[in-house]
């Protein structure tokens, strides 16, 4: 099995990066591709390549994840073993770097339609979005242009700018920098088990928190917490009753309204097909 080469030193970094972007601006004239038009793209990936290659002494494509062995991931290397199928496929390599040729950035960043049923939960009162994403990442792009079509408004974190964010990113996805991550928080009140079911069963979202606002008389918190416990959902619940700080931001979310059950609930999800983001947050439900 073939190992990776010495991991460069340090102060070599300076000759990691000039290496690699002659590499780049040489590969279209040797394979008749062409490069990525945006030079912002192009200089992200390359510095993505340069951490690739102090890390791991090659340079592994930034859209795919390693496996670990060598051998497998000698494959992902720049300009990668699948590049040519995807440029003859679909006009460009995964991650854009090198395009055929009538590449349109326009249509390459376009986000895949949902094909879901848009129609937005009425129990979904509130929502805080954050992606956590870089500039050049084809991903990433879309996401935010969904988002910015369906008039979500979110906070956009860049982790090549953002080390701390950076980290979090990687503790979420096992080491790996993998954007976008999306964390969605949302306020869901009086929701039926159905519309429940919908958002916090969305395939590939992971839950981070749920604490569920009720009374001890409430038949619809009964019949809530019922569901969770039934469907094994980690949860907390609070009786606002017993609970006055609890009582006031029940209240404030619910327009004056002391209004149960009202669930905080915090969701996060890497690399989003158009559908799990729109039903993760609440704004169609699957056929």
């Amino acid at each position: 099995m073939p190992n990776n080469p010495p991991l460069p030193r340090p102060e070599d970094r300076p000759k990691v990066e000039e290496r690699l972007h002659k590499m780049v601006r040489r590969w279209p004239e040797v394979s008749g591709y062409r490069l990525q038009p945006d030079p912002d793209v192009v200089e992200g990936i390359v510095q993505a390549l340069v951490r690739s290659t102090m890390m791991h002494g090659l340079g592994y494509c930034p859209c795919r994840d390693l496996t670990g062995d060598p051998e497998v991931d000698r494959a992902n290397v720049c300009p990668c073993a699948h590049h040519h199928q995807e440029i003859k496929t679909q006009g460009y390599c995964k991650c854009q770097l090198f395009v055929g040729e009538g590449y349109d950035p326009a249509v390459a960043y376009r986000p895949e339609p949902a094909t879901i049923q848009q129609k937005p939960l009425r129990s979904v009162r509130h929502r805080w979005v954050t992606v956590y994403s870089t500039r050049w990442c084809f991903h990433s792009r879309r996401t935010k242009a969904l988002l910015d079509k369906l008039s979500i408004p979110y906070e956009d974190v860049d982790i090549e700018q953002d080390l701390e964010a950076a980290r979090r990113v990687e503790a979420w996805n096992g080491g790996h920098r993998s954007v976008p991550t999306v964390v969605a928080r949302l306020v869901i009140t009086e929701p039926t088990t159905s519309e429940l079911a919908t958002v916090i069963q969305t395939p590939s979202a992971l839950l981070d928190g749920l604490c569920v606002n009720v009374t001890r008389w409430c038949a619809t918190s009964r019949r809530t917490l019922a569901w969770l416990r039934d469907n094994a959902v980690p949860h907390v619940s609070v009786d606002i009753e017993q609970d006055a700080n609890a009582a006031r931001q029940v209240t404030e979310w619910n327009q004056g309204y002391q209004s149960v059950p009202t669930l905080d609930v915090t969701l996060r999800i890497t690399e989003p097909t158009s559908d799990e983001l729109v039903q993760m947050l609440g704004l169609g439900a699957p056929h």
